[in-house]
């Protein structure tokens, strides 16, 4: 380990698969991290419980963690695409060129926090409940009277926690605290809403659909909507369909139209409901219950999906916002993810929030974690000594030149998803 005055101590906010394999990635290289997450434990369905599906880049992400294996045990293989008729239920399947692994974004969560506290107990330490405020530079000095150099990271408890750290990694979504506290990250930042959104119901996999795979069911083209669905993991029999609507269909349904969008200011007074699975605003006592009219929906336009899974399941049903991703202003090579100093970096959806169109989100954000644990070996063999240790400055190089170069690799991905999200959908 470095001396105590050159040893790096990183902050993490928050607990994502992204921020969760950066401290996995970093403890590998006998770094300490904290890690802070709002949420006192992973997500259930009521919040974030959407499926995600691990690709070729995520998997690979996964085993430079040494975590492929543990969540492999976990997935689902989703190893056919599967058309459905949406009158008859009539099935065909396509294999696919590389099968993916099949989670419920809490399921991923759990596995990676897992091997984070029980392999790693002495260098990870994960702090849930509490969320990151706002980041400074530190006022506190040296018995110099010198600044010290390091940062400030002001939780939001009750105590006003105020934690020391010499680097923080921002893994803390599309509306970063981490981005938002430095203005030469946060004035790169825009919130570019597309024309869709997503109606999600949870059921129970129905009977003789096979559960290695995932469905995409279309309704008649004047519906302007279609459906995909899924199994969430192999230990549930969960199945997560998702109405993937734009605004054609509100003109039609009226009833499913979604919240209003929220302003950067507003989020977090809604708790989990300012984003994921939230109910119309305009729902009330005088209207019929969103789950009544999405049923009938079904039954009339989708009698295949509906008989499978059973009116039940409809009482589930949430409307989510219009999608909406992190465009970083600027010509691709002049954006950063990392401030000039080194200090502060953005990985995952804080750097690079993309569009569920192409299921590359979580792909990319634990991609990102690696991008950077590679800067941080790059310039470790570069400097290779006798101790061969990761000080405070290495850390500081390192993610200076990724904040330069992953915006060039993940930039191009974020534009085509949310092209493909602007499709009307038909």
């Amino acid at each position: 380990m470095p001396s105590d005055s050159n040893s790096p101590n990183v902050v993490i906010s928050g607990a994502g698969p992204s921020g969760l394999l950066s401290a996995i990635l970093f403890a590998e290289l006998g770094v300490k991290s904290t890690v802070i997450e709002k949420s006192k434990e992973p997500d259930q369905w009521s919040t974030k419980s959407y499926t995600i599906v691990i690709g070729e880049r995520g998997q690979e992400a996964l085993r430079r963690g040494n975590c492929l294996e543990a969540a492999e045990e976990l997935a689902i293989a989703r190893t056919f695409i599967y058309f459905v008729d949406a009158i008859t239920g009539e099935r065909k399947c396509i294999p696919k060129k590389f099968p993916g692994l099949g989670f419920s974004r809490p399921l991923l969560v759990e596995c990676l926090e897992t091997i984070a506290t029980t392999k790693y107990p002495n260098m990870i330490t994960i702090k849930r409940g509490v969320g990151v405020k706002v980041v400074r530079n530190a006022t506190s000095t040296t018995s110099n009277k010198e600044p010290n150099g390091n940062l400030e990271v002001h939780l939001d408890d009750d105590s006003n926690t105020v934690l020391s750290a010499t680097h923080v990694i921002g893994a803390d979504g599309k509306w970063s605290k981490v981005r938002s506290s430095y203005p030469s990250l946060s004035s790169q930042a825009s919130i570019e809403r597309c024309n869709t959104f997503g109606v999600y119901i949870m059921a129970n996999l129905p009977e003789g659909w096979a559960g290695d795979g995932t469905y995409v069911i279309r309704p008649s083209p004047e519906c302007s909507f279609s459906i995909i669905a899924s199994p969430v993991g192999i230990h549930t029999e969960d199945f997560c369909i998702s109405m993937v609507c734009s605004e054609k269909t509100v003109e039609k349904y009226p009833f499913l139209a979604p919240p209003n969008d929220l302003e950067p200011d507003q989020y977090g007074h809604g708790g989990w409901q300012d984003e994921y699975s939230a109910l119309p605003t305009h729902e009330s006592e005088n209207e019929s219950p969103l789950s009544e009219q999405i049923s009938e929906l079904f039954q009339k336009e989708v009698p295949a999906v509906y008989n499978a899974i059973g009116k039940d399941a409809f009482k589930s049903a949430r409307v989510n916002r219009y999608v909406s991703w992190l465009h970083m202003k600027g010509d691709i090579g002049d954006v950063n993810y990392t401030t000039t100093d080194g200090k502060i970096t953005l990985i995952g959806d804080a750097a690079h929030a993309v569009t569920p169109s192409m299921g590359e989100g979580c792909n990319t954000a634990m991609e990102s974690a690696v991008k950077l644990i590679d800067e941080v070996l790059a310039i470790m063999k570069d400097k290779e000594d006798d101790t061969n240790e990761c000080t405070k400055e290495i850390i500081s190089e390192a993610f200076v030149n990724y904040g330069k170069s992953r915006p060039k690799e993940v930039i191009p991905i974020q534009e085509k998803s949310a092209a493909a999200s602007n499709i009307t959908v038909l």
